[in-house]
């Protein structure tokens, strides 16, 4: 079925949201909490950090992730010398992203978009690097059974979408499927990011570009602040951060400026916690843990025929 339903055709724009995307070895285990930010106070000036609220744990990963071999927990060790603390964490990243080709996780996710806050989705992700591809399955309450596959070059470069029930509409079955482009403008009402931005890739540009920026003196990108390592609830382990603040009209997912937190594995370099802030508050919440790698991803991971035949 293909755009047989435009009337109700926005019910769909919250499960064909990307991802942006982001641990050690199972570095949270299975607990996930309500907090936002956990930093040392005037950070930033200019915009107040809400103090965190209580501690809510929550339920754990509703579907195990197999496939799984994991690596010995030993750093990278060809990162670049630089007198720039920023400079090494995003140069870490890097290094540890140019060796992974396939790679599965856990993604928590909440956001904001056009103002309305959208609820709060569990997801399990593979990712492949070449060609790029995508399987999204959703575990949590939220769109539990849906999945989104994305291949690029295949599939006319469009998501193909497994709907779970009641996506199309009041007590429609589950199983229907869909394809839609990723910059649709379906795909994106209710999503801060396309599909083509999920995984570690799209967050190590990003910080490396803000990074590059900030040594320059290039206001656009705000300052960036190494706050070295810190603990997080979400991870059993310190993870490494930084702190990003953003002047209004710099970057269009913060039209009234805002501030970003960055979150590093201390060990391997990936990003495995992204926090994003306006004035008003919490906007972008990207957890991403119960990493494994190297995992051997091939066409059968990222085949519908094959994943959602009867």
């Amino acid at each position: 079925m293909k755009r047989t339903y435009p009337v109700l055709a926005l019910a769909l724009a919250g499960m064909l949201a990307g991802c942006s995307d982001f641990s050690q070895r199972r570095i949270s285990g299975i607990r996930h909490f309500e907090d936002v930010a956990q930093l040392p106070p005037k950070t930033a000036p200019t915009l107040q950090i809400p103090n965190p609220p209580v501690l809510v744990a929550r339920n754990p990963i509703e579907e195990p992730i197999q496939k799984a071999t994991f690596i010995p927990e030993t750093p990278v060790v060809n990162q670049k010398a630089s007198d720039n603390p920023l400079r090494v964490l995003y140069q870490r990243a890097a290094d540890r992203q140019a060796q992974m080709e396939s790679y599965i996780f856990r993604l928590r996710r909440r956001e904001v978009v056009s103002g309305k806050k959208m609820p709060e989705e569990l997801m399990r992700a593979q990712v492949r690097r070449d060609p790029f591809s995508v399987h999204l399955k959703w575990l949590g309450a939220e769109g539990k059974g849906r999945e989104t596959i994305y291949v690029k070059g295949k599939f006319k470069n469009e998501m193909q979408v497994l709907m779970a029930a009641n996506d199309l509409f009041p007590l429609s079955p589950a199983g229907m499927k869909w394809s839609l482009a990723p910059d649709d403008a379906l795909a994106r009402a209710r999503s801060r990011y396309p599909i083509t931005s999920t995984g570690f890739a799209a967050v190590i540009d990003r910080f490396g570009k803000i990074v590059t920026a900030v040594e320059k003196g290039d206001s656009n990108e705000g300052s960036l602040k190494y706050l070295g390592k810190v603990k997080r609830p979400e991870f059993e382990a310190e993870v490494e951060a930084a702190h990003q603040v953003l002047p209004a009209k710099c970057d269009p997912n913060l039209p009234k400026g805002g501030q970003r937190w960055f979150y590093f594995d201390a060990t391997h370099g990936w990003p495995v916690l992204v926090i994003a802030h306006d004035p008003d508050g919490e906007v972008e919440y990207y957890c991403h843990d119960h990493i494994q790698w190297p995992v051997r991803l091939d066409d059968d991971d990222f085949n519908p025929e094959r994943l959602w035949r009867k």
